[in-house]
């Protein structure tokens, strides 16, 4: 295929970055096909522990939720399995370097190209509100195809 005249888009190669990093700490749900998460300035097992709190209360407390994790210690921490035993939380842990097995690692791939292939974020909320706006066509999107696929099974 021929390439256009002039610089292709891509990503700039930021080896340094002067506002620090962010994370996001992502879950889905299989069953609603629900991809949502919460944004961090860091990644240890207090904030580890604050996003499983915020799940939690998503959920009734009788209804049991599975976690499927990577090993990264933060989620390993004695206090974060300690309070997830005591809110019927139950962590599946993935085997080392098979991450790729954790139904999420596929959703990350529509997220990355519509959000940040040919993108040049300037800050962090400007990539948080692509993010979030993302999240929302994709909700959208696939709540009207959930509806028309309901709709064809009552016919």
């Amino acid at each position: 295929m021929w390439a256009a005249q002039g610089h292709v888009d891509r990503l700039p190669a930021t080896y340094t970055r002067p506002h620090g990093v962010r994370h996001w700490l992502a879950f889905y749900d299989v069953r609603t096909d629900r991809l949502w998460g919460y944004f961090c300035r860091r990644k240890r097992s207090s904030e580890t522990l604050r996003v499983l709190q915020r799940l939690r209360a998503m959920y009734p407390v009788k209804e049991r939720i599975y976690v499927i994790l990577d090993n990264f210690s933060p989620h390993r921490r004695a206090e974060v399995r300690r309070w997830a035993r005591k809110n019927n939380i139950i962590f599946v842990w993935t085997p080392t370097n098979a991450s790729w097995l954790n139904k999420i690692e596929c959703q990350f791939t529509e997220l990355k190209r519509f959000v940040f292939h040919n993108s040049n974020y300037k800050s962090h909320p400007e990539v948080r509100t692509a993010m979030i706006k993302f999240l929302r066509y994709r909700y959208s999107r696939n709540k009207k195809r959930k509806l028309k696929l309901t709709n064809l099974k009552r016919h």
